[in-house]
């Protein structure tokens, strides 16, 4: 295994290992983005890998990962802050930090509140400003199933016990491409960019009526007006 883990501890079994070597990669990633540079963006990783080792590892996912990561670099600009109240600090960081938590709330609601085909529907939708007959299409579906689609996952977003309607959809989840759901959000918004999400759409099982898609090229490098408009 070749991360460089400044720890002490062993991971352990080999399982947890092969674990560790999946999804490490994808943290360092996030944590380069987040720091917009390697070093910090290194640190980063570290500390969130010795934060992350008092879970167990059923719980180590990339959205948790992200999280802790995201948390640390928020303590860690306060500090800074308050370290040099004078001294030149980034303003673009702080921006950069909020748009960041803006996408990680958009992308949790998607995952808690839609299910996957009513997520991917959604995103497209009011993210990308894809037509009804655009995300059929892409789908390859009716129109009218898509505006159903979208008709009933606006519902749930309207409901307001929280509980209830994660437990609805959890159902309708695979583990696995919940995680890989997760990042393609993520990415997609993060890059305003539609085309990772339009590209992996067939391999999504659980929206199975996919057979293929057809990006449109008219639609297809259209940026989302807002990513608060994921809450509207």
């Amino acid at each position: 295994m070749s991360l460089k883990l400044n720890s002490s501890r062993t991971l352990g079994s080999m399982e947890e290992e092969n674990h560790w070597a999946e999804v490490y990669p994808k943290l360092q990633r996030y944590c380069r983005f987040l720091a917009q540079n390697k070093w910090d963006g290194e640190d980063i990783a570290q500390e969130t890998y010795l934060k992350a080792l008092k879970y167990h590892q059923h719980q180590i996912r990339t959205g948790l990962l992200n999280k802790i990561a995201y948390h640390h670099w928020i303590d860690q600009l306060r500090k800074r802050k308050q370290e040099r109240p004078e001294a030149e600090l980034d303003i673009s960081s702080y921006e950069l930090t909020k748009q960041i938590d803006e996408i990680t709330n958009a992308v949790e609601m998607l995952i808690n509140k839609f299910t996957p085909k009513q997520a991917v529907i959604f995103i497209l939708k009011e993210a990308f400003q894809y037509q009804l007959k655009e995300i059929a299409e892409i789908l390859d579906t009716t129109e009218t199933a898509v505006k159903a689609s979208l008709h009933r996952g606006k519902k749930r977003l309207a409901k307001t016990n929280e509980e209830d309607e994660a437990s609805s959809v959890d159902s309708f989840w695979d583990e696995k491409e919940k995680e890989e759901l997760t990042e393609i959000f993520y990415e997609a918004l993060k890059e305003q960019d539609p085309t990772l999400l339009i590209e992996a759409i067939p391999s999504i099982m659980a929206i199975s009526t996919v057979t293929s898609f057809y990006p449109m090229s008219s639609s297809i490098n259209q940026s989302p007006s807002s990513t608060l408009c994921m809450a509207a």
